[in-house]
């Protein structure tokens, strides 16, 4: 009967674990000022973040260079040509 506990509680605790990455907030989030640099763009049903082609003048240039400098997953996409 202990076993079987054990594994119903492994089982259980499998159940809410969630990948690390499932929980970390965007690494955009943690630039300074990421609002003043960003722009919005409408994607259908809902909006979100681009990142224009030249910097915004209200954006400090050291948040510019840290979004510009992520790369991969956290880098934020390019704003659509309009």
């Amino acid at each position: 009967m202990p076993l079987l506990r054990h594994i119903t509680l492994a089982a259980a605790l499998a159940a809410i674990t969630l990948p690390a990455h499932a929980v970390l907030p965007p690494k955009y989030l943690s630039v300074p000022d990421f609002k003043r640099c960003l722009a919005e763009q409408n994607e259908g049903s809902y909006r979100s973040w681009c990142q224009p082609a030249k910097k915004p003048k209200a954006c400090p240039r050291v948040s510019w260079r840290q979004l510009r400098a992520l790369q991969g997953n956290d880098a934020v996409p390019a704003c659509r040509a309009k």
